[in-house]
């Protein structure tokens, strides 16, 4: 018999709590075990507390942090401390997209997300508070912007899973600044970082949900051509964090790409001629998979 006393879900929508589910169930010991029902693609990392915690203990620490998979996992254990006296539980979870504990076992460098040969202006993407209000300062870092001037592919910038996309929204208005309905495809990778590649052209993708890709694999085709800055691929690259308060959080940090001459952060505004050397490529690939693209 399954005993769900108090849970609940704090996300951001509807469509969100619905992907993610915690269940308890005693077993024959009195144990109490929490699955976490994962109806994504993606790793989540799950934070559950327990506000009721009488005569159980937590397996491994007061505070439960996990990754659940997708599909059903494991995510924890609450024991008996007396087994001559009852006991009692309720908790409730938050949940952030990636894996907390997810680990490479290289500094990764990522591939400017578009195809070799481009030439692309790079700079920091700016914070949305400062296209609305023009007197706004806001300079939280919030990814990076390629820019260029036609059409072209848009690639893979890691080693990784296609955990999620929308691709079926064609170009509107012109002259935008910004469009909350962009098309955008994320990837998993494996230290649990996702880099989210935006500014795509619709029903353009080259690659399916659940598709493991390599560096440099093309994604999809630019979009951006109704933009008043033009055609371009926006890149953010998420972290799953705990804030000062121990909550988890999805950072969005700066990572190194590969410029030409050196693999650096962008900051300022700089053109590059893009290119995917084959050391890169091969930086996290298995030596099967560097046989395969012909890299060994």
């Amino acid at each position: 018999m399954k005993y769900i006393l108090a849970l609940s879900c704090f996300v951001l929508s509807l469509e969100l709590c619905a992907q993610i589910r915690v269940e308890s169930e005693r077993d024959r010991e009195g144990n109490v075990v929490l699955t976490a029902i994962n109806s994504s693609m993606s790793q989540y990392t799950i934070q559950v507390e327990f506000p009721v915690l009488q005569n159980l203990r937590v397996m491994g620490g007061t505070n439960l942090v996990a990754v659940s998979n997708p599909g059903q996992t494991r995510i924890g254990t609450l024991k008996p401390i007396n087994e001559n006296q009852s006991s009692n539980y309720s908790y409730s979870f938050t949940y952030v997209k990636g894996s907390i504990y997810g680990k490479s076992k290289v500094d990764p460098i990522y591939l400017i997300p578009v195809a070799e040969g481009t030439e692309v202006l790079g700079m920091m993407m700016t914070h949305l508070e400062n296209t609305i209000r023009p007197d706004a300062k806001n300079d939280m870092y919030v990814g990076v912007s390629f820019r260029f001037d036609n059409e072209t592919e848009i690639v893979a910038p890691r080693k990784g899973i296609v955990v999620e996309m929308e691709m079926d929204r064609e170009e509107g208005k012109e002259n935008l600044a910004f469009d909350r309905g962009e098309n955008y495809i994320e990837i998993l990778h494996p230290d649990g970082t996702i880099s989210k590649i935006m500014v795509l052209k619709g029903n353009s993708q080259k690659v399916e949900l659940g598709e493991e890709v390599v560096p440099g694999q093309v994604l999809a085709i630019s979009g951006g051509e109704n933009y008043e800055n033009g055609r371009h691929v926006r890149m953010t690259v998420t972290k799953v964090e705990k804030d000062s308060k121990g909550k988890l959080t999805n950072t969005i940090i700066p990572v190194d790409y590969f410029t030409g001459a050196e693999n650096k952060k962008i900051s300022k505004a700089q053109k590059i001629v893009v290119s995917h050397p084959s050391e890169i490529v091969a930086l996290e690939l298995s030596k099967k998979e560097q046989k395969a693209l012909g890299l060994n």
